[in-house]
């Protein structure tokens, strides 16, 4: 029996892997349980200086405010978006560290908060208007890419493409619709934005579209690091000849 285009017995293959996927598990359950705190505490309008002190602001981290670059991303403004993302590094997280290890998981979970963060500050709106940047978004686009660029020719259901272009066409779209933000003003750009706007798509820009390209180059830089070419045997060679030469020289 199929469900979906997937055999009963895969599912169930995929379900106890996923049981198992000890990092992702403690993750998504410190992320829900904060954002439990903010939900006690009357939620993001009742506690606006949890978000003020601790997630992303341009003019906060410039003032000496570092850790917004780590903090930010264990905030959320709804229930709903902390429940997306705690789905998205469960099963993408999952599988990730399937493949590298609980260590490698966590690593590029860290990889991609800082480089979503970094995206953020380099190229979305920083104005003092500006809503402080929250959400673990960033490091689950890290986390995509890497599987993407780490399985390259692999289909990525339940979209009918290759990994390789799933990755390519996030970073595409995420970054095309960073520059459009109407708010930065780019010549060409923000004529798109403008369209978008006029058609109803404001919100659409108050997505973190900056902090995920940051976050995906992240997840692709780290996945290259892993594939980077090992010693071979005659580099090994050469590196041994060099040190016994410098050990008889002196």
């Amino acid at each position: 029996m199929q469900a979906m285009g997937v055999h009963f017995p895969e599912l169930a293959r995929r379900g106890g892997r996923l049981a198992q996927a000890r990092g992702p598990w403690l993750v998504a359950a410190l992320m829900l349980g904060i954002h439990g705190l903010v939900a006690v505490a009357g939620g993001p309008p009742q506690i606006p200086q949890w978000y003020l002190a601790l997630g992303l602001r341009r003019e906060a981290v410039v003032s000496g405010e570092l850790w917004q670059v780590l903090t930010y991303a264990w905030l959320h403004g709804s229930w709903l978006h902390a429940l997306l993302n705690a789905l998205c590094v469960l099963i993408v997280g999952g599988r990730v560290e399937q493949i590298i290890g609980t260590r490698g998981f966590l690593q590029t979970l860290a990889a991609g908060i800082i480089g979503g963060a970094v995206g953020h500050l380099l190229l979305a709106d920083g104005s003092h208007t500006a809503f402080p940047l929250v959400g673990m978004s960033g490091a689950c686009v890290a986390l995509l890419l890497l599987l993407t660029t780490l399985s390259p020719e692999s289909k990525m259901l339940p979209l009918p493409v290759s990994g390789r272009s799933l990755g390519l066409g996030i970073l595409l779209a995420e970054g095309l619709c960073a520059l459009a933000d109407p708010k930065l003003g780019l010549p060409g750009f923000a004529l798109l934005g403008q369209a978008l706007v006029a058609h109803g798509l404001e919100t659409w820009f108050s997505i973190g579209h900056a902090c995920h390209v940051g976050g995906g180059v992240a997840g692709f830089l780290a996945a290259k690091w892993i594939l980077r070419p090992g010693p071979s045997l005659s580099r090994l060679r050469q590196q041994r000849s060099r040190r016994e030469a410098k050990q008889r020289d002196h």
